[in-house]
């Protein structure tokens, strides 16, 4: 058995072996004694389900975290999407123009891709909370500055001031989200996909909310006091956090972990291709798709209903896919039919231009959107436990610094995507127009559930043709005969020196250090044979070999 120990400030796992349906089994073992089963670290890479009572039966303190996480993500959402209504307007007036201020966007999403992974390396070395709530306040801060930049003068200043705030408003949200995503990681090991689906709902609610409150509160009180509400509410928010939220326990630890060593994962790799192609999907649509709507002679507030169906059924159903992943362990197959129901969402949004069945009405947009709105979250909430399985198949721990990194990762792939899709979305509108680039967002999606479906069966196959070759005997194993070779001459050169007095001299010590690890002693004052102790463990683990049909045993 191979354990990592423990100390009282930092929970690390202790990897136990136990044949359950041919399942190892990895559990944690905290400061105060007690052990918890965490199954996204089996050594198989098999993520075993959530237990059957689900988030009900949770401590009080793990739901009030979820709710203090959820209410900091719906405020983070509504400041980033409550300038949309009004801030060109005001823009213009400035003298901005169209690219400028799409531009005020696009930084964003740009900032939070550079630095996700940064945040996330340093996650345990600056501390989960401090990064979570310091990117609150940082965020809450910034929306009060940006309403006031109304007062700056026209031209250059207005332009560089806006960029400037909203580049470091864009600092704190990645700190913010990226220790978000490593908390929910830590804290609900078991329901990793279940939490994110939540945390994604409270997010799009957010997005949603923000231009309707923006705008109402813009009309009620001029360009400063939508900022002015947010940003108090956030730093209230950040205060209510930073008084109430428990540290994670592996604050301070050592950075073993960094974002390029996920790379050598072929499953990490398959998994971000996934989440950009969501992402890029996602913001596509954001500044081309009310231009489209206008073509069927529909009015603002109709286009407007029109353009939330995507993102509210993102939001309603982003809980049920994180259920069913954790629940049913499915997160392939819900990749796999993501990104293809996704496919097809976007050409019918269109409508594709190559498929003259389909009639150029509004109706079909519609059951366009429907269906992407429906299937976008199947193809992306999944994507965070499956970095989480390619993190453990190269071997990180299951911990605090691999989630932050894991978060990173993810949060950097997401920002990536979203920049393309909407700096893609601008230009291939201009260039191609409306319906041949919804043709390439459908290509890209079509090539990532091409290339996650060929992973994973390849995946699948190595797996089974892995279960099906016999285990040797570890007597029969070149291995074993070195070993109890080494054993049996240490043995021989003690007793030739004079007993244990001896076994201080350099010759034994350096061959002792080779297979020391391998020996247990017992407790009497008199250590048993080397050899004899080696056979014994050997035995043991025939024994247990064949008790399990020549499972594997961690040593």
């Amino acid at each position: 058995m191979s354990t990592f120990k423990d100390s009282d400030s930092e929970r690390k796992p202790l990897l136990e072996e136990t044949h359950n349906a041919g399942r190892n089994v990895t559990h944690y073992r905290y400061a105060n004694g007690i052990e918890e089963e965490n199954p996204v670290a089996n050594g198989d890479s098999t993520i075993q389900s959530a237990d059957e009572h689900g988030l009900r039966h949770l401590p009080w303190s793990h739901k009030a975290t979820l709710l203090m996480l959820c209410s900091a993500i719906f405020f983070a959402g509504c400041g980033f999407s409550m300038i949309a209504p009004f801030f060109p307007r005001v823009a213009t007036d400035k003298g901005m123009t169209e690219i400028e201020f799409s531009m005020v966007f696009s930084t964003f999403e740009l900032v939070m891709f550079i630095f996700s992974p940064i945040f996330g390396n340093f996650l345990t070395r600056l501390g989960a909370k401090f990064l979570y709530v310091s990117g609150i306040l940082v965020g809450g801060v910034c929306s009060i500055l940006f309403g006031t930049l109304y007062l700056c003068p026209n031209g250059l200043p207005f332009k560089i001031m806006c960029y400037a705030v909203r580049c470091v408003e864009a600092l704190g949200l990645t700190a913010n989200v990226t220790a978000s995503f490593a908390i929910v990681s830590n804290l609900f090991p078991r329901h990793v996909a279940t939490v994110f689906g939540i945390l994604e709902t409270a997010h799009g609610i957010g997005l949603m909310a923000g231009p309707g409150v923006g705008g109402a509160l813009f009309e009620a009180g001029g360009f400063g006091l939508p900022f002015y509400v947010i940003g108090l509410l956030t730093i209230f928010n950040g205060l209510i956090v930073w008084k109430f939220l428990k540290p994670p326990a592996d604050i301070g630890m050592e950075r073993r972990v960094s974002a390029f060593s996920l790379l050598k994962s072929p499953m990490v790799l398959v998994t971000m291709l996934s989440i950009m192609a969501g992402a890029i999907g996602i913001t596509y649509l954001d500044p081309t798709l009310s231009d489209h709507l206008e073509k069927f002679g529909i009015g603002t507030g109709t286009a407007g209903l029109i353009f939330m169906i995507g993102p509210g059924l993102y939001a309603l159903t982003s809980p049920f896919w994180g259920y069913l992943s954790d629940k049913k362990n499915v997160q392939s197959p819900l990749i796999i039919m993501g990104n293809f129901m996704c496919c097809l969402a976007f050409i019918l949004i269109g409508p594709w231009n190559y498929a003259p069945f389909l009639p150029f009405k509004l109706w079909v947009v519609i059951v366009g959107l429907v269906l992407y709105g429906l299937s976008i979250g199947c193809a992306i909430v999944p994507t965070m436990k499956c970095l989480i399985i390619g993190a453990v198949d190269l071997g990180f721990e299951n911990n605090l610094d691999t989630f932050g990194v894991v978060s990173g990762l993810f949060n950097s792939m997401f920002c990536f995507g979203a920049f393309l899709g909407t700096t893609l979305g601008g230009v291939l509108v201009e260039e191609v127009g409306f319906r041949q680039g919804v043709s390439i967002i459908s290509a890209v999606f079509l090539f990532a559930m091409v290339t996650s479906a060929m992973y994973f069966f390849i995946r699948l196959i190595c797996r089974m043709r892995l279960q099906r070759v016999p285990t040797p005997p570890p007597d029969e194993s070149r291995a074993y005969r070195q070993l109890l070779s080494s054993a049996q001459r240490i043995e021989e050169e003690i007793d030739g020196q004079g007993g244990a007095g001896a076994a201080s001299s350099p010759t034994v010590l350096q061959g002792a250090q080779g297979v020391g690890s391998m020996f247990s002693f017992s407790s009497s004052m008199e250590p048993e044979p080397l050899s004899a102790t080696f056979t014994s463990v050997a035995d043991g683990q025939r024994r247990k070999s064949s008790d399990t049909g020549g499972g594997h045993v961690i040593t």
